[in-house]
């Protein structure tokens, strides 16, 4: 037998888009809380992160943007859910991190709350940018990336690689640029940066220490490595090793050779 209840509620949300809890208690006549919100669990809902919570959708309803945002007359909703959860994921994929200013921005309600919640669960990183806290992943790697990015987008210097002399590097290609280099190992990295380094010319020592966030020394030291060739190239065979070549005539004269 059908559910009479929960297909009302169901109609209801997709003709309206988002209802509150007393808006469904009234159209299908039942005031029992625990009723509804099982019939809403089995239709697998959504409720607002703004508002407290109040307003709720059905799962299929929401065309959530890129950061996966929704928003309808002003009432918002997250694919992640919570608005702790949306801030904590929100701050795990972006490029250069977030302030709370900027988190308040982009979700339009305050985040200062569930932020410093996050915090103190070590959930997230803080770190001081431009004169103001801004939040981090708390995944090391991570984090490591973010804070490169945000500090060169503060200091607002320009990061030149190869052919790209002329021009500003973008976020995107700084962010490969860095997981590439954290792919690498040990030497692999000191050698890169060299080689990055001697790309820019002047300056260039400096600029590669402040994107990879490494020693300056490392980088001139992988500079000089490279100029100079005096490095071990592992997995190179030196002229002459290896397995020695066949004679062109080898089967021909043995072939040919008299028997006793």
């Amino acid at each position: 037998m059908q559910d009479i209840k929960k297909q009302l509620i169901k109609d209801l949300i997709i003709r309206n888009k988002i209802v509150t809890l007393d808006e469904i208690k009234t159209y299908i006549q039942n005031n029992v809380t625990m009723t509804i919100m099982r019939k809403l669990n089995e239709l697998s809902y959504l409720s607002s992160y703004s508002h407290r919570g109040k307003y709720y959708t059905l799962g299929t309803i929401p065309k959530f943007s890129n950061q996966g945002l929704w928003s309808y007359q002003s009432v918002y909703f997250s694919k992640y859910g919570t608005l702790k959860n949306t801030c904590c994921q929100l701050i795990n994929i972006s490029q250069a991190g977030y302030s709370v200013k900027e988190l308040d921005q982009i979700l339009q309600v305050s985040v200062r709350l569930p932020v410093l919640n996050l915090f103190k669960e070590g959930k997230l990183f803080r770190a001081p940018f431009g004169g103001e806290d801004v939040c981090f992943s708390s995944n090391k790697q991570i984090m490591k990336q973010q804070s490169i990015i945000r500090e060169s987008q503060y200091t607002n210097k320009v990061f030149t690689v190869g052919k790209l002399s002329t021009q500003v590097i973008t976020d995107e290609l700084k962010a490969a640029i860095i997981l590439f280099y954290s792919t690498l190992n040990e030497k692999q990295r000191r050698l890169y940066a060299g080689l990055e380094a001697i790309k820019i010319g002047y300056g260039g020592d400096k600029l590669i220490a402040q994107l990879f966030n490494i020693n300056q020394e490392t980088v001139s030291k992988g500079r000089q490595e490279l100029v100079s060739g005096d490095f071990e190239k592992q997995g190179v065979r030196k002229p002459g090793s290896g397995r020695p070549g066949i004679k062109k005539n080898a089967r021909h004269n043995t072939s040919n050779r008299k028997t006793t």
